[in-house]
């Protein structure tokens, strides 16, 4: 079946063996996000046996289709001709862009969710709500509520520091800075980081560096925080 018409409309698909998204065929929840997005789990389909495969999971298992991929990959051409070449760039270039209408929902920083390099939003509401994917930290209750705390303890300590103009943003653009999106959205497996970041933030402070010096701790480890906060008997 063709991927591509004559007349250049795109008609095959990039493909995930493994599902992107929870519930999907094939979905193997011990994938992090970029391996789903690996080279290794995507395969190039017809819009007809997408359909088909997605819709029989238990004939068509992944050890099959990662041996369908292989196969087809032996045989092809070592070299692309420049028509391939821009047929190449045809299938990228629809699978990198997406368009979002009104009433969707859009989950960024996520590779289990969209990835694409221009994403259109049509939504007749003045502002656009960004919630978490499960694979962020925000859709983690017990790392959501210990960022949280670290982040009012900085507030906390930086606005009693005399000489300085205080902003109770300027935290929250120093992590867009560092990490690239707002906490709530950063991977869950850079919790650490970002707990590290934001306890050398809290350190820094004139405050931290005074309770420092005479022994006090300035925040709670992880760990303190979960048997305070989150004992079965305060949830």
């Amino acid at each position: 079946m063709p991927i591509i018409e004559d007349s250049g409309t795109v008609t095959g698909l990039i493909c995930h063996i493994k599902a992107r998204n929870k519930g999907g065929p094939r979905y193997d929840p011990k994938r992090t996000a970029e391996q789903r997005h690996a080279f290794e789990n995507l395969i190039l389909l017809c819009s007809r046996h997408s359909k088909i495969i997605d819709s029989d999971p238990s004939t068509f298992s992944v050890e099959l289709l990662q041996k369908l991929k292989h196969r087809h990959e032996s045989d092809g051409l070592a070299e692309l001709s420049p028509s391939d070449a821009q047929r190449v760039a045809r299938l990228l270039a629809d699978y990198r862009e997406i368009y979002i209408h009104a009433g969707g929902h859009v989950m960024l920083n996520s590779p289990g969710a969209i990835q694409a390099t221009n994403v259109v939003i049509k939504n007749q509401k003045s502002t656009v709500k960004v919630l978490p994917t499960e694979e962020a930290i925000g859709s983690d209750l017990s790392k959501r509520n210990y960022v949280s705390h670290l982040i009012k303890r900085y507030q906390e300590f930086a606005r009693q520091q005399p000489g300085r103009k205080f902003s109770f943003a300027a935290i929250h653009t120093a992590i867009g800075k560092h990490f690239g999106a707002k906490w709530e959205l950063v991977s869950l497996h850079r919790f650490e980081h970002l707990a590290s970041f934001l306890q050398q933030k809290i350190d820094g402070t004139m405050r931290g560096r005074m309770n420092r010096g005479k022994g006090i701790s300035n925040y709670s480890s992880y760990e303190q925080f979960l048997a305070k906060y989150h004992h079965p008997h305060n949830l």
